[in-house]
């Protein structure tokens, strides 16, 4: 006998990275009974930078306007998901998540209208649109190349201040550099940036590091470290170390396991508590099926493949990633959409999946491939037409699209979750009228 929780809503969001969560808070905001249903959503692999558009046309470098690269977009992708959407919604959509992240306790910041260059743990400038606000100094000390103290902790691997100091000496030769242990810390061989973020939220190892800290300091204006002020009061404790050293502090993304991700994540999640949308944490779709003029019904459960919930749904949307998150899966017979077999697009050989060149400034063709969707992304069927009059799709398993390659990612998520939710939201008003 079944023993199964059975859950009625008008959304089914099944994915819960950053297009799904996104999407979940835009459903919330305008009071749509929601379900995110996904796994862990690679957020741990994320920068914690909100990236808009990075790329001027193939092979011509990165660009200072994000907004100028998008009204160009159709030059180089006549099928980019941007183009079903509109400057002002695309605004729209990231004034309202950084608005949400921001009232429970994750601020970002950036030009009005800019892209902003950072530096990484490898010594290279990253621009973004709109950084954490740990990160404004890294912007600061970057542009003006003050003087700086970048720090390393003994046993961490995924940092190297000697490393990020040797790749800019040319360019920046005003940074030195020191190593510490991690308060509470010093015993352990191998050192993690979430654990250490995790102690780093008591006062009594804030006041340890700035203790060890503060001898090493010689007048410099900012003090850059890898990113580990804590998970979910970084602005707090950043600022009480400012207070504590004298000094302007700033925080450098590193490599994953990522803090700023994880930042992300844990504030979606309290920004979704007590609201109209309910989480399944790490439930995965197993079954989904769908009848036309009817709604949803998807089978969700745990890795072991076994189903603990039904969730029935008027409408359904699938922000269920590429081929990392599993949304597209491929085999030697091309690639598939792994939740309702809907059509992909893709090259119609797997030879001419790739260029024959690995750093094509172009890309490769099957970075592109993805869910074709009319104008209010809903996929489309073999016949050009709706799969579903209530199937919308957004994020990265969009087609027309090359994410990594243009630094868009987080960017296409937002604007185009932002759009299909707006549009379920609009179908819901005329109904009720």
């Amino acid at each position: 006998m079944e023993n199964k929780e059975v859950i009625h809503t008008d959304l089914a969001i099944i994915g819960a990275g950053m297009a799904g969560m996104a999407a979940g808070m835009f459903a919330a905001n305008r009071g749509i009974d929601a379900v995110v249903a996904g796994g862990a959503g690679g957020f741990e692999y994320a920068s914690g930078l909100l990236d808009l558009w990075g790329l001027t046309n193939p092979g011509k470098g990165y660009c200072k306007d994000p907004w100028k690269g998008v009204a160009q977009i159709s030059e180089s992708w006549p099928l980019h998901p941007f183009l079903k959407t509109s400057e002002s919604d695309i605004g729209k959509g990231f004034d309202e998540l950084t608005d949400g992240l921001q009232q429970n306790g994750l601020a970002h910041t950036g030009l009005p209208r800019g892209n902003t260059r950072i530096i990484t743990a490898l010594g290279t400038a990253k621009i973004t649109y709109r950084l954490p606000l740990t990160m404004a100094h890294n912007a600061a000390a970057l542009k003006g190349k003050h003087s700086t103290l970048l720090l390393d902790f003994n046993g961490l691997r995924e940092f190297r201040a000697r490393f990020v100091q040797q790749v800019l000496a040319s360019t920046w030769p005003d940074i030195s550099i020191a190593a510490i242990p991690f308060p509470q810390m010093s015993m352990r061989s191998e050192l993690f940036t979430p654990l250490m973020a995790q102690a780093m939220e008591t006062e009594q190892v804030q006041d340890q590091f700035a203790s060890a800290v503060k001898p090493l300091l010689k007048g410099e204006q900012f003090l850059g470290l890898p990113a580990i002020l804590g998970i979910n009061r970084s602005g707090e404790i950043m600022k009480r170390l400012e207070d504590l050293l004298g000094i302007k502090i700033f925080e450098i993304p590193t490599s994953p396991v990522s803090v700023p991700g994880i930042r992300l994540k844990e504030t979606f999640k309290k920004a979704l508590e007590g609201t109209c949308v309910t989480r399944l944490p790490d439930q995965r779709v197993l079954l989904a099926s769908h009848e036309p003029g009817k709604g949803f019904t998807l089978e969700t459960g745990t890795k072991s493949g076994t189903a603990t919930t039904r969730i029935q749904a008027k409408n359904c949307l699938l922000a269920t990633g590429r081929f990392l998150s599993k949304g597209l899966v491929s085999d030697r017979k091309g690639v598939q959409e792994s939740v309702f077999n809907l059509p992909v697009a893709q090259p119609k050989d797997r030879q001419q999946w790739h260029t024959p060149g690995y750093f094509d400034p172009r890309g490769h063709p099957i970075n592109l491939a993805g869910l074709t969707t009319d104008e209010k992304f809903r996929p489309l069927g073999k016949d050009n037409s709706p799969v579903h009059e209530n199937l919308y799709a957004a994020g990265s398993i969009l087609a027309g699209q090359d994410w990594m390659r243009t630094r868009s990612g987080a960017g296409l998520s937002i604007a185009t979750a932002f759009h299909a939710v707006g549009q379920i939201a609009l179908n819901r008003a005329k109904a009720s009228n």
